[in-house]
């Protein structure tokens, strides 16, 4: 790795002539700036972290995903059984509505988090906002388990959204970080296949504590609130957040400012950034809003499709889909390797659109042909975020690399809170099939493959300014 040290000579000089002739920077001025330290070397800077402190990271990164599944998907499994008591009533089209409403909320508090969280990790470390967002929503995902009405629900998983989201794109940013770029796709996709073991497990609980009632499920998801120790204990900020850090602490000693947050996102919006920033926006959008309004009302269609509580079938389900997660990012640096970012997207949209049509619409009955639809479907339509995990990292400068990723990531929520409420309206026109709704929202993934054309290869390196 080549040395920082001539160029922190250069930027010494630099600033030490402007102060001799008296041309300081004042606040009216252009920042000259936190790129400045890493910017004019001939060879790239790749800072990383060395030996265990990178395997550190992604255990807490991959645990913190471990949580975010199961946190996140516990409302979905308990869904029906939970709004039928909460609303005392057990009619599809009134359940599905609420549900909708609770989902909508849940969304607006993860983009809402990741975009919050994301600024302050660029600012106060990677590490230390992690720990807080993981406290926040295994706290409030405990909670719920206390809920007496809807719209207690709402409140409760709006700040587990706030907690999920935040920890998501930090943990993404931080692992990116923290490994080389020859080994960094398989650290990401290592963790990528967090999710898929959360969702595992919120169907392993639901097995085991579902016939005691769907509030031990929120208990459980307390659980998390301990990995922090592990993270405060053992995991280190980022050598590049570090430089970044020190290059705001002499900008500001030689009577600089720091970034705002409006000329943060103003920066998203430039001329070199706004095609990258307009594109991961299109894409996510499309993988968050199928993923929420399609993939997350798989478990009350089965239960509408056996009549019954089904928590052993919701179960065997949530499992098949998980593992198909799982595989997805077990396979996904391989398929990206040979594909690409562009095609690899492209070719995850369009089979998760031929899956989940395939699925709501070729199977009346819970059986084995539901299963491998499942399976298919858990596969496809999680690799666009194993994608996106990988991808949006490298697209962005360290310095507003967590704000980015928070904002270009998450912007989606918002439209996937308005596809929930969509979907929910959908399944009262359709007469309470949750099928058909499912169905129609699918459409999307075909507005997502279109998107996927015009994401940006990349070449695997992390921008270091």
């Amino acid at each position: 790795m080549p040395s920082l040290s001539p160029v922190r000579d250069r930027v010494k000089e630099t600033l030490d002539s402007r102060t001799q002739s008296g041309d300081m920077m004042t606040a009216n001025e252009s920042v000259v700036d936190d790129q400045i330290l890493l910017q004019n070397t001939e060879t790239p800077v790749e800072l990383h972290l060395e030996g265990p402190s990178r395997w550190h990271a992604l255990l807490a990164t991959w645990l913190g995903g471990v949580f975010d599944g199961m946190d996140s998907s516990i409302f979905a499994i308990v869904l029906f059984p939970a709004l039928s008591e909460l609303l005392g009533t057990k009619d599809y089209s009134t359940v599905g509505l609420h549900g909708s409403y609770i989902i909508a909320l849940f969304m607006i508090g993860w983009a809402a988090g990741a975009m919050v969280f994301g600024m302050a990790a660029d600012y106060f470390g990677r590490a230390r906002v992690l720990s807080f967002t993981i406290i926040l929503y295994a706290l409030c995902t405990g909670l719920c388990a206390t809920a007496h009405s809807w719209q207690e629900m709402g409140l409760y998983r709006f700040l587990v959204g706030a907690g999920i989201g935040g920890e998501m794109g930090i943990g993404a940013v931080l692992l990116s970080e923290c490994w080389p770029q020859k080994s960094r796709a398989y650290a990401v996709g290592a963790m990528a296949t967090s999710l898929g073991f959360g969702y595992f497990l919120t169907a392993g609980l639901n097995l085991w504590l579902g016939g005691f009632g769907w509030r031990w499920l929120f208990v459980a998801g307390v659980i998390p609130a301990f990995l922090t120790v592990y993270i405060r204990l053992k995991l280190k900020e980022p050598k590049q957040f570090n430089e970044v850090k020190k290059q705001r602490e002499l900008h500001k000693k030689n009577g600089g400012k720091g970034d705002s947050v409006a000329a943060i996102l103003k920066e998203l919006f430039n001329e070199k950034y706004k095609s990258r920033t307009l594109a991961v926006v299109a894409v996510a959008s499309a993988a968050i809003v199928t993923w929420w309004a399609v993939i997350a009302w798989i478990p009350a269609w089965i239960n509408q499709l056996t009549g019954e509580l089904a928590v052993s079938e919701r179960s065997h389900a949530m499992f098949l889909k998980d593992i198909g997660m799982i595989f997805s990012g077990v396979l996904g640096g391989w398929v990206i390797s040979k594909l690409g970012y562009k095609k690899t997207m492209v070719m995850a949209f369009i089979m998760s659109f031929i899956c989940a049509v395939g699925m709501f619409q070729t199977t009346s009955t819970f059986g084995f042909p539901l299963l491998c639809w499942v399976l298919s479907v858990g596969f496809f339509a999680h690799l666009p975020f194993v994608v996106l995990w990988m991808c949006i990292p490298e697209l962005f400068e360290a310095r507003i690399r967590s704000t980015a990723f928070g904002f270009t990531y998450n912007i989606g929520r918002f439209a996937a809170a308005l596809g929930a409420l969509g979907s929910g309206a959908l399944i009262t026109v359709f007469n309470g099939s949750y099928a058909m709704a499912a169905t129609t929202v699918a459409s999307i993934y075909i507005v997502g493959a279109i998107g996927s054309l015009l994401m940006p290869e990349t070449t695997g390196e992390l921008e270091q300014g």
